[in-house]
């Protein structure tokens, strides 16, 4: 494809926008987890958001392979971040949910996240701000639509 079609289709800009906004995840999360890799918060998020859940579901979420989950999982549990108990329904998985430390540091994140969200917004004047405000939520909106689609467009397949 040519340049001129990338620039009319939006992904470029999707493009610098998504960076800018990893830029902001990472930087977030380093400056409020200095003893977590990326990988190891992107698990204790998602068994906040998911509590309880097995190990198997944070490797589906996070499509990766669940030894490195199991090793990302065991570092958080090492850290008093998240606690392991058998599941009672099924004694060869493990549940696993946040302990109070562990939810207090992503909701650490969460807020500085925003505060540095809001600093950016505010920038915009209130036209581009409600303009941007509106395409986030429906890009959001697109990504969720239909989860397991979603699901196939993260990993990539077609």
């Amino acid at each position: 494809m040519t340049q001129a079609w990338a620039e009319q289709d939006g992904t470029e800009a999707a493009l610098a926008v998504l960076r800018a906004m990893v830029m902001i995840a990472d930087s977030t999360v380093e400056r409020n987890t200095e003893q977590l890799t990326l990988t190891q918060f992107r698990a204790l998020r998602v068994v906040v958001d998911r509590t309880p859940v097995t190990m198997g579901k944070v490797a589906r979420e996070l499509a990766m392979n669940p030894s490195s989950v199991t090793r990302a999982c065991d570092r958080l549990v090492a850290l008093n971040l998240l606690e392991k108990a058998p599941n009672p329904l099924n004694r060869r998985e493990t549940l696993l949910a946040p302990t109070a430390p562990g939810r207090q540091l992503v909701d650490r994140v969460d807020g500085d996240r925003r505060r540095v969200l809001a600093g950016v917004l505010h920038r915009l004047d209130a036209g581009t701000r409600a303009a941007a405000i509106a395409a986030f939520e429906r890009f959001a909106g697109a990504v969720d639509a239909d989860e397991s689609d979603s699901q196939s467009l993260l990993r990539g397949a077609n």
